[in-house]
């Protein structure tokens, strides 16, 4: 297990231990108490001697052909700009999300590019794998080294072939790289930003997105920046349809199934995350939206079992199932009963691009079980 990984858990230890202290004040046996406290001091061994756990190798086979489905979101070419001039000026509608508040606000902004971009720079992940698709890739000059992480890529084997791979924060390589236009998001370091205007390097800072429907209006704004419209529209079209195709697929069932994404530190994601869009692709209710969180929150186990799900997903590398599955508290909860707790790849829980339906899809196969 890697230092920051057993950082994170000893978080998630001590976060435990608060609850033990809340369970007490709420009336809670000293027994159910020091059973709290057994579990840090195991988890504590477990994750100082033991390495994170693995995929769960006997997932349910999913809807959709995984290599199939991945290979088509992977490559969309259906012509290029129907208004090929330069320069050009776009009128869009930047998204912006406060996480604290919940709110969404949208405000109308314009962006003139002079040329033709040729050397393209993305400086997240999903746009990435947004541009890995409508853009001639020779066109893309540099990556960020999350890009060429299986953990959080889902091109990364692509990506780690080739030659300029850079760390978030530097600039110096994004600027000798000599593009004419970098790709940043919401999230990017504000100094990095600034290094590159300082460097009179183009740049376009992408709004909010972690819906399906926010994704697929930054792949139709991507491709008016870059000139490759009928590509980023070719890509929208196989989004739908597979998510349509996708659909067809699922069985009738007589109650919608709630499934919990479980993330360490007791972590679990809101309506406003992109796992509530994964979920709405395959009719199952994510039970933090159905509970009223709105991005991301910290829940206890009183919580857990309470809301009750009937699956529950949690990041392969975390110890985080055996954690729930040898949890006295938790050994009513419908989910750990029933043996419903899976181990997930992380870069199906992060992604933030077309990808997103590969994730549906998988979970798809998990929630319905045989009915492939």
């Amino acid at each position: 297990m890697s230092i920051s990984r057993k950082l994170k858990v000893i978080q998630s230890l001590f976060s435990t231990l608060t609850d033990a202290v809340v369970f007490w004040r709420k009336g809670y046996s000293v027994r159910i108490c020091l059973n709290f406290l057994w579990m840090v001091f195991v988890s504590l061994s477990i994750a100082c001697s033991s390495p994170g756990q693995s995929t769960n190798t006997s997932l349910p086979r999913p809807p959709l052909d995984m290599e199939q489905l991945k290979t088509a979101l992977s490559y969309a070419r259906g012509g290029g700009s129907a208004h090929d001039s330069w320069p050009r000026t776009i009128r869009y509608m930047n998204t912006i999300y406060d996480y604290k508040t919940d709110v969404i606000t949208q405000e109308e902004k314009t962006f003139e590019m002079k040329k033709k971009p040729l050397r393209i720079i993305p400086h997240a992940v999903g746009v990435a794998e947004i541009l890995w698709a409508i853009c001639p890739r020779e066109r893309i000059v540099a990556f960020n080294e999350f890009s060429a992480d299986p953990e959080f890529s889902f091109i990364a084997d692509s990506v780690k072939k080739r030659e300029n791979i850079f760390k978030s924060k530097q600039t110096e390589l994004v600027i000798g790289s000599q593009p004419d236009l970098v790709f940043t998001v919401f999230y990017s370091d504000s100094a990095f930003k600034e290094r590159l205007k300082q460097a009179k390097i183009t740049y376009f800072d992408l709004g909010y997105f972690g819906t399906i429907e926010s994704i697929k209006e930054q792949v139709l704004l991507i491709g008016r920046i870059i000139g490759e419209e009928g590509n980023a529209a070719v890509l929208v079209r196989v989004i739908n349809g597979k998510i349509q195709e996708l659909k067809s697929k699922l069985p009738k069932v007589k109650r919608t199934p709630r499934i919990l994404y479980y993330d360490e530190g007791g972590y679990i994601p809101g309506k406003s995350s992109n796992f509530n869009s994964i979920c709405q692709m395959i009719n199952v209710m994510n039970v933090g939206a159905e509970q009223g969180i709105k991005s991301w929150s910290r829940i206890d186990n009183e919580s857990l079992l309470k809301w009750n799900p009937d699956i529950i997903l949690v990041p392969e590398g975390s110890n985080l199932k055996q954690l729930l599955t040898k949890n006295e508290i938790l050994s009513y909860a419908r989910a750990i009963k029933e043996g419903k707790v899976y181990y997930i790849p992380g870069v199906y829980l992060r992604v933030d691009s077309q990808y997103m339906i590969l994730s549906a899809n998988l979970i798809a196969g998990i929630v319905y079980g045989k009915g492939f």
